[in-house]
């Protein structure tokens, strides 16, 4: 079961989505707010799986929410996760939510059936974006690695794995997608490291957010 916190402003929206989320039987809506300062509150008295977040919100915003929600909840050690269910599609918007190391960004006005498998995927560690903004960001991307020298020394392979770092794959989980020995991946990531002038994961996970990964 998956424990989720609703928020949204606009109370007809938020009404629609609590009833619709209701209904399918692995997702439970535990909590539901119309604003960032309660958004953070509910986060640490509720401790939720996953918090369904507008933008837009009266107070504070769901994005500095969102990052005080991270930072409260990393010091604390729950890996609590934030989707972004915004109607706005702005570079600056999805450029802070990376920032703000939320797991996913959808567009309003998507079917039941994408927005509970998103739900799901995003619970699951799968970073999620609606394919409107991943279009938008590959494109981004393939510009980055065009104009940044050490993006554009990486293999195909090189930049894959850089990729699935920025989703958060462990290194396990990157050679079974890949069908490579966990071996074969960590000579990768040190390469990766070396060629990119990064300290650790970390390092490579937030090169490659910056760079539009």
């Amino acid at each position: 079961m998956i424990d989720i916190l609703v928020v949204e402003d606009d109370y007809d929206v938020r009404l629609s989505l609590v009833n619709i989320l209701k209904t399918d039987s692995e997702i439970q809506v535990i909590g539901e707010t119309n604003n960032g300062f309660d958004a953070v509150e509910m986060a640490r008295s509720l401790q939720p799986d996953l918090i369904l977040m507008d933008i837009k919100l009266p107070g504070l915003d769901g994005l500095e929410a969102a990052k005080r929600i991270k930072v409260s909840n990393t010091v604390r050690g729950k890996d609590m996760k934030i989707l972004i269910l915004s109607t706005f599609y702005d570079d600056e918007f999805v450029s802070k939510a990376k920032e703000c190391c939320v797991d996913g960004y959808l567009l309003k006005g998507l079917a039941f059936s994408k927005l509970a498998s998103a739900i799901k995927n995003t619970a699951d560690g799968l970073v999620t974006l609606d394919r409107v903004i991943y279009d938008k960001q590959s494109r981004l991307a393939y510009r980055s690695s065009r104009n940044e020298p050490r993006l554009a020394s990486l293999t195909k392979t090189e930049l894959n794995i850089l990729k699935l770092i920025v989703k958060g794959k462990t290194n396990a989980e990157i050679a079974s997608e890949l069908h490579f020995s966990e071996g074969t991946v960590r000579n990768y990531v040190s390469q990766l490291l070396s060629k990119l002038q990064c300290r650790n994961g970390r390092d490579l996970a937030v090169y490659g957010i910056k760079a539009g990964l």
